[in-house]
């Protein structure tokens, strides 16, 4: 019996490493610098441009990801911090870190169209999937503002806690999720009830980005101080993994299959790969000091990197 419980352990740890070794691998493609300090960055939904948030640079820069071209750079008058496309990829919604404001550009012309007040230290920002909704989570305030994506008009705002960050919603924009990084909870929010929270789920200290499986069952939250990513069930609201990282995890992203976590481990400075099967980081990629923002080409062939402290952006194609 002592040998048969061996043996079984033995061939379960074979599959187990099997299945890491199943993981991608990346391959560094490119490296080039952009504007002053790059702070995130996103795909836009049908993949022809990348919209990089130049902190320091006041400016957004719009990148060809076929020919790494900077094609536009658009002054913003502020500090850019975090960006989301519209559904249709024809808007972008930029945070201004320093002037209390959202705004809204017009991709094709790469202009300005609005500018909308909202509360101090404004960081995530993200468009519902049904494009109807914008919500902004005010660092500083510790507040939700909620804007009408068609009429560009702010029609609530709320408190949330100290330290509101991570924003997703879930695919059929009937909820969204609110990472309060100030504390060690997760706010479920229901959009189609006037943006009432109704529920709080306990995420670790520390949660600062979050993503959703394709199912909506399953979300992954980086704790940044905990140096480690939280797997939660969300039809229980428990936390069923903690898995360990690098130090200090910041942006991640999740494979189309949802078989692969990609994470910015920023004081470590690299990118981990969190297979999610076996919910362990299996391999890891030097990056620039201090990776902080990523994003995941639609069709899941490459992943970009942010390093603000070099200016730089690093594109890895995933094999």
């Amino acid at each position: 019996m002592r040998l048969l419980s061996r043996l079984l352990f033995i061939l379960l740890a074979i599959a187990l490493a099997t299945i890491a070794v199943a993981a991608p691998t990346l391959k560094l493609v490119k490296s080039f610098r952009v504007p002053y300090g790059p702070k995130s960055l996103r795909f836009s939904p049908d993949g022809r441009i990348v919209a990089v948030d130049c902190l320091y640079g006041h400016q957004v820069a719009l990148i060809d990801p076929v020919t790494y071209v900077l094609v536009k750079k658009i002054p913003v008058g502020g500090e850019p911090v975090e960006c989301c496309f519209t559904p249709d990829g024809k808007e972008l919604w930029v945070t201004l870190y320093n002037r209390k404001q959202v705004l809204c550009m017009d991709v094709a012309k790469g202009v300005v169209t609005a500018r909308i007040e909202v509360g101090r230290v404004p960081k995530v920002v993200e468009v519902s999937p049904d494009g109807r909704w914008v919500y902004v989570a005010n660092w500083e305030s510790g507040s939700l503002s909620v804007i009408d994506a068609h009429t560009k008009m702010a029609v609530k705002a709320f408190s949330v806690g100290r330290i509101p960050r991570g924003i997703v919603f879930t695919h059929d924009s009937r909820f969204a999720y609110i990472a309060i990084m100030g504390g060690a909870q997760i706010l479920k929010i229901d959009v189609t009830a006037g943006h009432k929270v109704v529920g709080r789920i306990e995420s670790g200290i520390t949660p600062r980005h979050l993503v959703l499986s394709h199912d909506d069952r399953a979300m992954f939250v980086s704790n940044n101080l905990a140096n480690s990513v939280s797997r939660i069930d969300t039809t229980t609201g428990k936390i069923i993994r903690r898995i360990r990282v690098g130090k200090m995890p910041r942006t991640i992203a999740l494979s189309k299959d949802d078989s692969t976590l990609f994470v910015c481990n920023y004081e470590s400075g690299n990118l981990g790969i969190v297979d999610t099967v076996t919910n362990r980081q299996v391999r890891i990629y030097r990056t620039r000091v201090h990776p902080i923002g990523t994003t995941l080409q639609p069709d899941g062939k490459a992943i970009w990197v942010s390093s603000y402290r070099t200016s730089t952006i690093q594109v890895f194609d995933i094999q």
